[in-house]
């Protein structure tokens, strides 16, 4: 079984201010619940899976934030060296 983690950074008019970020694991399936005794480890492999995959696809969604913003930035900076004539 895998999860499935999916990170779009969206600008207030609805587009998207910087490329999808994805990420897939596989958790532990249904069956590997098998009684009450096993519960509490298997639930603990599924979370621990679940927290690193979304720590690492938000720490990739912010670099591709921060590179559009470097992006956007480098632009306008070129633009407001310019002198209008």
């Amino acid at each position: 079984m895998k999860i499935q983690m999916i990170v779009n950074i969206k600008n207030d008019d609805g587009t998207f201010g910087a490329e999808s970020t994805a990420i897939e694991v596989d958790v532990p399936n249904y069956e590997a619940f098998t009684g009450p005794e096993q519960f509490g480890e298997v639930f603990d492999q599924y979370e621990r899976k679940v927290l690193e995959a979304r720590n690492a696809v938000v720490e990739s969604a912010t670099e591709n934030y921060l590179s559009e913003m470097e992006k956007k930035n480098t632009v306008r900076g070129r633009g407001a060296g310019r002198k209008n004539n």
